[in-house]
């Protein structure tokens, strides 16, 4: 086979443990560079605990183990003639495929909030665009999670052994809704960040690279979910290179989602650093004054065209940097 439990489960805890590191990392920047939280950090918060339930839930099912492996004799992680652990074993492996499900949708979620800030003006095709996404999200993640619990009926065909309770336990059904949505909302959002590419045409050659890049990461994941699909039909959906495969499209699609926020945060906390140096350069006998005094009192001899100036550069520097970071 070409991946046993044992590897599947380090792909699981490496994979989960990169998710969860963006994820985390993706929260901080935003918060530092927004100064709040926003509805990002609540799908965020909601991604990280369906990171770690569904590796939880991972391990169990490779060490259970499923029916479908049973039937094809391709299990050699657990003991065939254990019923009992081969039902606990297979519905877990429905909820590891929901989980799935949730969070890589979550992960579409994130990109198309970093695209709707950053394309508050926008074109009217663009807006089009991002309302057909969002509507197509929660429709696609619903048909993917029905086609999870009902390709099996009746319900108990999950976990039946004898009689051979036919195909449906290799769930071929759900990995293609599951596949097939999530290339199309990957198209989707490729679509949305067009106008990025088209706005960089006269910049230089690496910010036209830097952000060519960070938009079509999304056909890294098309490219994943291809590969994961051929692989399971390969391997008789075997559940090691289900989860394996599963795995490495999550740690995919958080990196894909989360890339360009946090990028673009970075970037923003560096300027501002580097602003507040250049002021701090230019006239540090103010500087010196502000530091000896109480921050929520303005020293009197403050030239207030200096305030002003300084004022004006700050908005000036969010406000185009609001074209490009959430």
């Amino acid at each position: 086979m070409l991946v046993s439990s044992d590897e599947a489960k380090v792909s699981g805890w490496v994979c989960a443990g990169i998710s969860l590191i963006i994820l985390i990392v993706r929260t901080i920047t935003a918060r530092i560079h927004h100064g709040s939280f926003d509805i990002s950090t609540v799908v965020c918060v909601a991604a990280i605990a369906a990171v770690v339930a569904r590796l939880v839930v991972n391990q169990y099912v490779l060490t259970f183990g499923t029916s479908n492996d049973a039937l094809n004799g391709t299990s050699t992680y657990f003991d065939a003639k254990d019923l009992r652990d081969l039902k606990i074993g297979s519905i877990l492996s429905l909820i590891a495929r929901l989980l799935i499900t949730t969070i890589c949708w979550l992960q579409n979620c994130l990109l198309l909030l970093f695209y709707s800030r950053i394309f508050e003006i926008r074109a009217q095709w663009t807006t089009r665009l991002i309302r057909i996404t969002w509507i197509a999200i929660p429709v696609s993640y619903i048909i993917v999670v029905l086609s999870t619990f009902l390709e099996c009926h009746p319900f108990h065909l999950y976990w039946q052994v004898d009689p051979n309770p036919g195909r449906c336990v290799k769930a071929y059904i759900q990995l293609l809704l599951q596949g097939l949505s999530n290339i199309v909302l990957d198209v989707l959002l490729l679509a949305i960040c067009y106008p990025l590419l088209t706005a960089v045409r006269r910049r230089s050659l690496s910010e036209q690279l830097r952000v060519g890049t960070l938009c079509c990461l999304g056909v890294f994941c098309i490219i994943i979910t291809i590969v994961r699909i051929a692989y399971i039909y390969a391997e008789s959906s075997y559940q090691p290179v289900r989860s394996f495969f599963a795995s490495v499209q999550i740690a995919a699609s958080c990196f894909v989602a989360n890339a360009p926020t946090i990028y673009g945060c970075l970037r923003m906390i560096k300027r501002r650093k580097s602003e507040q140096m250049i002021r701090r350069g230019s006239r540090p006998e103010v500087w010196l004054q502000l530091q000896a005094t109480n921050e929520s009192t303005m020293p009197v001899n403050v030239p207030i065209a200096m305030m002003r100036e300084t004022s004006a550069s700050s908005n000036k520097s969010e406000k185009t940097w609001s074209r490009w970071v959430p």
